[in-house]
């Protein structure tokens, strides 16, 4: 992904929001912003935007593959320097998923791993610990441009993506996405029902809505050439069964129920059909982990 060129034109309450932030890191987010369209601007979607992907013929399909390669993802991780933490002394900092995953897989080295809504990279991460002390390395999602930035910083070793999941299965979608530090989800803006719960002072419904790039989970997968995914972290704060119906399924995954109106009954039952088992509930308190491991039964 290019990060060269500084975007001009966005509203003020955009600018105000980088104040305090380090040059580097004010140009990552503009350009994150001009390249999904700003917060109004729908005017700069892309070609394959709403097209069904199974219509593309061969060279279609490849020039979409190239273009998620070039403009949405990156690769940073530095071999020559170190992790960038925060808390570099806290070698698990999830909230009990690793562990989990961990014991799924008897301590598997140099697996694979996708984690949509990695927040920071750091805080709460499901696939930090698998990464720095198994030798795993993956596909970091996360659509807020504040937490992309700050995951930048932390030399993971895995591609990083300023997107989000498509909740659509066959077609790319530019999507209204609410920013809200660890709430962050897709959300419509004139939408104002108050029913999600909060663990965060910069609670839901008040923050900066700004429209993201999503992609089907298929064509992270294609355009990175991947053949396994051992481990699908999907924690994106009420869209997990929408998306859980969109994906080519994984060995395991954990999956956050505790922002889905459908209920963990329902999730646990659509799981079933497609070969999974409930392995374990990972909860914490203050919801900080509300999270069901799933694993397919052949695993």
């Amino acid at each position: 992904m290019q990060i060269a060129q500084i975007a001009k034109g966005h509203p003020q309450d955009v600018q105000d929001r980088l104040y305090g932030y380090p040059e580097d890191i004010r140009i990552i987010f503009r350009e994150i912003l001009r390249m999904s369209g700003g917060r109004t601007n729908d005017s700069r979607k892309r070609w394959f935007n709403e097209r069904n992907v199974s219509t593309l013929g061969p060279r279609l399909f490849r020039r979409l593959l190239a273009d998620i390669w070039r403009d949405w993802l990156t690769w940073q991780h530095d071999s020559n320097r170190s992790y960038v933490l925060q808390e570099a002394d806290i070698q698990d900092p999830s909230m009990g998923q690793s562990a989990a995953i961990r014991d799924i897989f008897e301590d598997k080295r140099n697996g694979f791993f996708i984690e949509c809504g990695a927040y920071d990279g750091e805080t709460r991460s499901n696939t930090l610990y698998l990464e720095r002390f198994r030798g795993w390395s993956g596909l970091l999602i996360e659509a807020d441009p504040i937490n992309f930035t700050k995951m930048l910083q932390k030399n993971r070793r895995a591609y990083l993506s300023p997107t989000c999941l498509s909740v659509a299965k066959e077609s790319p979608t530019l999507a209204s996405f609410l920013m809200a530090r660890n709430l962050g989800r897709l959300h419509v803006a004139d939408n104002t029902t108050g029913d999600i719960s909060s663990n965060t002072a910069d609670v839901a419904y008040t923050g900066q809505h700004i429209h993201v790039q999503c992609f089907p989970l298929t064509l992270y997968i294609a355009a990175l050439g991947i053949k396994t995914v051992d481990y699908l972290s999907l924690d994106v704060e009420g869209n997990e069964i929408e998306i859980l119906e969109t994906i080519p399924f994984n060995e395991a995954l954990s999956v956050e129920y505790i922002h889905d109106a459908k209920g963990p009954k329902y999730m646990i039952a659509a799981m079933e059909k497609q070969g999974y088992y409930v392995h374990s509930f990972v909860r914490q308190e203050d919801n900080l982990a509300n999270d069901i491991i799933f694993v397919k039964r052949d695993t």
